[in-house]
């Protein structure tokens, strides 16, 4: 007991940080380097991690059936993506929906028309085996071009109008390769009775050994 508070409890095969300190910080992120032991025997090791506002995107569906989506050049892999619009919440954001369709909104000049819905999706982590934050996904539709872009001075983008009939394909063919975007569109389809048992289906091909392939 400390100050007739009790310690909080040690979840079993967890690492304890002893000491941290930030490596460097930028206007998006901090990389952090923890001193940890072991909850089970005691060992250290280092851990480093970065640590990052939360992101947002948004699936723009228009009036006559398609996904407004962005292509860019990303400097990670040093080419382009075909994404949905999204970006980073600002801190005096107090509702992560409405940095969303900012990001909507600045990034491709289309806005909700008056009666659009817009839901959320999922808020997974981003990659919690180094990264703190979480994506948050939403979709909104109706939408329409209303304006031109006004884009930040690191953006360059184009905007594509994508068929909804030819979405899964592209994803298919890997013309979408964004890990959170996938994510969005597969969270999508599991609020559907249809998506859930097509995800079961295809994990069930794989318990027989009636069609082994060789490894």
């Amino acid at each position: 007991m400390i100050g007739g508070m009790a310690k909080p409890k040690i979840r079993k095969n967890s690492w304890i940080c002893e000491k941290e300190e930030v490596l460097h910080e930028s206007t998006i992120l901090q990389i952090v380097r923890r001193e940890c032991r072991s909850s089970e025997d005691d060992r250290p090791h280092p851990f480093y991690l970065l640590r990052s506002r939360d992101w947002c995107n948004i699936i723009p569906v228009t009036e006559d059936g398609k996904i407004v989506m962005v292509r860019q050049f990303r400097i990670g892999i040093d080419s382009h993506t075909l994404e949905v619009p999204g970006g980073v919440v600002d801190p005096e954001d107090q509702d992560i929906q409405a940095a969303a369709l900012r990001e909507l909104r600045e990034e491709t000049g289309y806005v909700p028309l008056p009666g659009a819905r817009c839901v959320p999706i999922c808020s997974p982590h981003s990659n919690p085996a180094i990264l703190n934050n979480r994506a948050h996904s939403f979709i909104v539709g109706p939408v329409r071009k209303d304006r031109s872009q006004a884009l930040d001075s690191g953006e360059m983008i184009d905007v594509e109008e994508v068929p909804i009939a030819e979405l899964p394909a592209r994803i298919a063919r890997g013309e979408i390769t964004h890990v959170i975007m996938l994510n969005a569109f597969l969270s999508l389809a599991f609020q559907t009775e249809e998506g859930k048992a097509a995800l079961t289906r295809r994990l069930d091909d794989f318990r027989g050994l009636d069609a082994p392939v060789k490894l």
